[in-house]
C-alpha cells in the first residue's frame, strides 16, 4: 500500500529537477544567449565602418533612422536572436532529454517562428525614430524568446506546458525589469545590445526551473496537479479528457489484394 502511495506522489507534478540539472539549466540559457550575442558583436564590427557615419549623422530624439541602419539593424537582431534562440533551445533539451524528447521538431518550429516575428517586426522598425528604436529591439528579442521556449515546452511536454507558460511568463518579466533597471544605469546601448540575450535566456532557464521546482513539491504536498493539462476546472469538472481518433489510412489496390491472399 505505503509502494502504491509512493508511486502516485511520484506521478504528480513534473520530474524532480536535481541541483547539478538546475545548474546546467541556467549554463545551458545562457550560453546560448551568449552565442547570439557572438552573432551579434560579429556582424557589428563588420557593419561599424557603415553604421558609424549613419549613427553620428542622427541628431535630436525624434530624428527618423535611415534605412540603410534600420536594414542592418533588423538583420543583426534577426540573425543573432534566431542563433540564440535555436541554441539556447538545444542546450535546454539536451539538459532533459527524458523530459524534452521532440528536439528536432522543437528547434524546426522556433526557426520558422523566429522569420514570423522578423516580418511582423520590419514596419515597427521603419516607422520608429531614434529614441524608441532600443525599445523595438528589446521587444523582438524579449518576444522571439519567449515565443521559442514556449515551443520547446509545448511540442516536448505537453502534459506540463501549463508549468511552462506560467515559469516562462515571470521569466519574461524579471528579464525585462532587470534589461529596464540597467538602461537606467548604463549609459551605453551597445553593452545593453550584447547583454540583453544573455540576460533573457539566463532568466528563462533560472526562473523557470525556480518555477517547476516550487510548483512539483506544492503538487506533492497537496496532492493535486493543479497545472497538468489533464486536470479540468469550472464548467469542464466531471468531462473525460477527449483523444482524437486518428482515421484509419485507407489501403491502395495492390494493399487490399496482399491481404487478401494473406487470409486466404
Amino acid at each position: 500500500m505505503t509502494e502504491t502511495t509512493d508511486q502516485k506522489v511520484q506521478e504528480l507534478g513534473p520530474g524532480r529537477i536535481s541541483f547539478g540539472t538546475f545548474l546546467l539549466k541556467i549554463l545551458a540559457g545562457a550560453a546560448g544567449g551568449i552565442g547570439g550575442s557572438l552573432i551579434l558583436v560579429i556582424i557589428f564590427v563588420l557593419a561599424s565602418s557603415v553604421l558609424s557615419p549613419i549613427t553620428g549623422g542622427l541628431e535630436g530624439e525624434t530624428s527618423q533612422i535611415s534605412p540603410i541602419f534600420t536594414f542592418i539593424l533588423m538583420m543583426m537582431i534577426f540573425l543573432s536572436s534566431t542563433v540564440g534562440n535555436i541554441i539556447s533551445t538545444w542546450l535546454l533539451a539536451l539538459t532533459e532529454r527524458g523530459k524534452y524528447t521532440r528536439i528536432a521538431s522543437a528547434i524546426y518550429q522556433v526557426f520558422i517562428i523566429s522569420m514570423i516575428i522578423f516580418v511582423l517586426m520590419v514596419p515597427v522598425y521603419f516607422i520608429t525614430t531614434i529614441s524608441v528604436t532600443p525599445y523595438a529591439v528589446a521587444l523582438h528579442i524579449i518576444i522571439s524568446a519567449q515565443v521559442s521556449a514556449l515551443i520547446l515546452e509545448i511540442v516536448s511536454n505537453y502534459r506540463y506546458a501549463l508549468v511552462g507558460v506560467y515559469g516562462i511568463t515571470f521569466s519574461i518579466l524579471i528579464s525585462a525589469g532587470v534589461m529596464f533597471g540597467l538602461a537606467g544605469v548604463i549609459t551605453s546601448p551597445q553593452i545593453l545590445l550584447f547583454a540583453a540575450l544573455p540576460i533573457v535566456w539566463g532568466s528563462i532557464a533560472f526562473v523557470q526551473s525556480i518555477f517547476t521546482i516550487l510548483y512539483g513539491w506544492i503538487a506533492r504536498t497537496y496532492d493535486k496537479d493543479f497545472l497538468s493539462t489533464q486536470t479540468v476546472y469550472g464548467s469542464d469538472y466531471g468531462k473525460e479528457v477527449e483523444v482524437e481518433e486518428v482515421p484509419e489510412t485507407p489501403k491502395v489496390k495492390d494493399e487490399e489484394g496482399a491481404d487478401f491472399l494473406r487470409h486466404n
